[in-house]
């Protein structure tokens, strides 16, 4: 591995943000592809979505955001699974996506854990995830906007200027 490799796998890895509590439950951001860095000898890149997997005690929260072309309108598709039950999907689970403190759009997850979301895009964007009804949990989306918007902003974070510098939980 490069040293520009090592630097971009450390500061990744600085980028993955952990909460200690956030309504009585702790998550973990454990992979987000805008802080992965370009494989070698790649000079661009084109950019469908953003992926990002979350990991709630022993939930896991898979989803990716899509901005469409030429459209504030976005989509978000996602999956949850419980790897303490294999083979019991966690269907009926409340999924709601928050603009700062105001609810955008709502739904519930399907028989296979699966949920999907229309949206004007907006920045500020935390999926609130409601696996008990008490203690919601809100997974930060973030700035999805201005990353999905700028060849040159793409480029510098690929290059690894700026990883995760944009983040806000």
């Amino acid at each position: 591995m490069s040293p520009d490799q090592v630097v971009l796998t450390v500061k990744a890895s600085f980028a993955i943000k952990k909460s200690p509590t956030n309504g009585g439950h702790a998550f973990e951001l454990l992979f987000d592809s805008f802080v992965q860095p370009m494989p070698p000898g790649a000079r661009t890149s084109v950019v469908s979505g953003r992926q990002l997997l979350y990991r709630i005690g022993s939930v896991y929260v898979d989803m990716e955001v899509d901005k469409r072309a030429n459209s504030d309108r976005a989509s978000l598709v996602g999956q949850m699974l419980d790897s303490a039950r294999p083979g019991h999907p966690l269907a009926g689970i409340p999924v709601a996506l928050f603009e700062r403190k105001r609810s955008i759009a709502r739904t519930s997850s399907n028989d296979n854990g699966e949920f999907h979301l229309e949206f004007d895009m907006k920045s500020d964007l935390k999926l609130c995830v409601s696996l008990d009804s008490d203690c919601p949990v809100h997974l930060p989306i973030t700035c999805m906007e201005s990353k999905l918007s700028s060849p040159t902003q793409e480029k510098k974070r690929r290059a690894g200027a700026g990883v995760g510098a944009n983040w806000t939980p």
